[in-house]
């Protein structure tokens, strides 16, 4: 399954909530989750991890952050995994690149899925299922933009999203900071929608963007960020 393919994400009925873990070294992410979380209080419970070391058979699904861990959480992640038997599955703002296996984990959860969206792939995960890769359904901006001047389009929201700020001018390192994606999956993003615009040159591309909806427009924030 590409990386811009989005599997569907069943409800799955509990007697109890899935228990869940967040393994990320920015206190603010576990706090920003527990927040988003407490609407889906009796589908989903977000543990501490304290708790979840004094028995990790509570867990059942650890979410893990991947950027910026140490020896010692990358050994909680091994600790949870081998003593508690549960699954595990990253949790990052950072894209799974096209081809990019997910190793031992069970899915690539985008941390801009909505609460409803990362609950059902958390309930799906728990009950067995698998989703290699799974990003928001949110039609963005740049897509909207596009479809209303090519409707045809086959462009991806994120090739949309991509392709917007090529049309701005900005370089793929720039793009890379602005989206908090690899460089590397900027390039795959670029590669995918120049071959879904049927271009091959980034003057084409930003020509084609002009045509479709994604012009500069005087004030717009992404000029003035």
């Amino acid at each position: 399954m590409s990386s811009s393919a989005r599997p569907h994400l069943s409800v799955v009925p509990s007697s109890r909530p899935v228990r869940i873990v967040l393994i990320d070294p920015f206190e603010l992410a576990v706090l920003g989750l527990r927040s988003v979380l407490a609407p889906f209080a009796g589908r989903v419970e977000l543990l501490a991890v304290e708790q979840a070391v004094a028995d990790p058979r509570t867990v059942d699904l650890v979410l893990y952050e991947p950027v910026q861990q140490t020896a010692a959480t990358q050994g909680l992640l091994r600790h949870l995994i081998t003593v508690g038997g549960c699954r595990a599955a990253v949790y990052s703002w950072r894209d799974r690149a096209e081809g990019e296996s997910t190793g031992s984990f069970v899915a690539h959860l985008s941390k801009a899925l909505a609460a409803d969206e990362l609950v059902a792939a958390v309930e799906t995960l728990h009950a067995g299922g698998s989703a290699v890769s799974v990003r928001p359904a949110v039609d963005r901006g740049p897509l909207r933009a596009v479809r209303a001047h090519c409707p045809s389009t086959t462009l991806t929201a994120r090739e949309a999203e991509v392709l917007f700020l090529v049309t701005q001018g900005l370089t793929n390192n720039e793009i890379s900071g602005r989206l908090c994606l690899s460089i590397n999956s900027v390039k795959t993003y670029i590669r995918t929608a120049y071959r879904a615009i049927e271009v091959t040159r980034r003057s084409q591309a930003v020509a084609w963007g002009m045509q479709h909806g994604l012009a500069p427009l005087a004030g717009d924030p992404v000029l003035s960020a």
